[in-house]
């Protein structure tokens, strides 16, 4: 049996079902459970922590930030080897430490910026 939205062989007793489509278990959590940037809670808790512990993806994030100024989604998919979803939790993780934020280009485009950084 195929997930209907990675296509990853799975048995069918792994299969879970949402909006319709037969999922694997990771697309299902993902389906349940996105990302959210966006969440005052987990910014005041995040943002009251003694020390902030960082895995190797998120250093590579903030990384290419420094280096660069800014980066693209494109950019961050490239650097680190995660998929979007995968991506995107990191990025909402660093967004509650505020130490990333969202920001629009000249160009109309979306990056990641340093949560300190003007426009």
């Amino acid at each position: 049996m195929l997930c209907e939205k990675c296509n990853t062989s799975m048995e069918p007793d792994e299969m879970r079902e949402h909006g319709g489509l037969k999922l694997c278990e990771d697309c299902y959590i993902d389906a349940i459970s996105p990302a959210k940037t966006c969440d005052p809670w987990a910014t005041y808790t995040a943002s009251r922590l003694d020390t902030q512990e960082l895995n190797a993806a998120q250093e590579t994030i903030l990384k290419l930030i420094g280096e660069q100024g800014h980066a693209s989604l494109a950019d961050l998919i490239k650097a680190t080897g995660l998929e979007e979803a995968a991506l995107m939790r990191e990025i909402a993780s660093l967004r509650h430490m505020e130490l990333v934020r969202g920001a629009m280009m000249p160009d109309g485009g979306k990056a990641f910026k340093h949560f300190k950084d003007q426009d």
